[in-house]
């Protein structure tokens, strides 16, 4: 996973295993129940993901290892 861009309330990763539809999916869902999570978009194409979430309520670095640990996870 890279980062490529992010902003206060925006990152943006390049997810190298979004490979298939199923892939997508269960990223899709596992990042969807972040805390602090707003919205997910996938773009597997290009092995994006794009996660808004409530800086409030959490950080990026916290957003990041998160996405990281739903990426590990794929069967």
């Amino acid at each position: 996973m890279t980062l490529v861009a992010s902003a206060n309330d925006e990152v943006t990763v390049n997810v190298l295993e979004l490979i298939c539809m199923s892939c997508a999916e269960h990223i899709l869902a596992g990042c969807r129940q972040i805390e602090g999570v707003a919205s997910v978009e996938v773009d597997r194409k290009e092995r994006l993901v794009t996660l808004r979430f409530d800086s409030s309520l959490t950080t990026r670095d916290r957003i990041l290892a998160a996405v990281d640990d739903v990426v590990a996870s794929i069967p």
